[in-house]
């Protein structure tokens, strides 16, 4: 899992997740805000997360194989360290976004054994949810990238 033609695959890999990450998280965002975008993008907001979280674990194991291939160098520490962050924003964000997908289908909601009330704050919760991983995933990305190009560039 080190290389993909031969060129580093991190570098190829950490891109997609650079752009995914603002992506879902800010997709998150405007349906949690925004209920008839909600309605209108279904089932693509937690698809995206989806996506976004599988490619994280790539990208970081991409970018384990590269750190010890040049012998774990000191100025990479960092980088590696914040990398293996970002997965603890993305999962909760994919998580959140299905679970507010979930509840917005009345086959759902319907089998739940809760009052009208207790639904309305259930949603509310899950859409702070939602608010604080996308936020959460979006500064853990810009502190990983960040040390990446400064490992890089410095």
């Amino acid at each position: 899992m080190e290389t993909f033609a031969g060129l580093p695959l991190h570098p190829l890999v950490v891109h997609f997740v650079v752009v995914a990450v603002p992506v879902a998280a800010l997709v998150g965002i405007v349906v949690t805000l925004w209920p008839r975008a909600r309605a209108h993008l279904g089932w693509f907001p937690p698809l995206l997360g989806l996506i976004t979280l599988i490619s994280v674990p790539i990208a970081t194991t991409a970018g384990e194989a590269l750190f010890e291939s040049m012998g774990s160098p000191p100025f990479a520490q960092r980088h590696t360290e914040l990398g293996d962050q970002v997965i603890l924003a993305v999962g909760p964000l994919f998580g959140v976004l299905a679970l507010q997908w979930l509840l917005d289908r009345p086959a759902v909601y319907d089998r739940l054994p809760l009052s009208d009330h207790a639904l309305t704050w259930i949603r509310r919760a899950v859409a702070a949810a939602v608010i604080a991983a996308a936020v959460a995933s979006i500064w853990l990305v810009i502190l990983a990238g960040d040390s990446g190009a400064r490992a890089v560039w410095t």
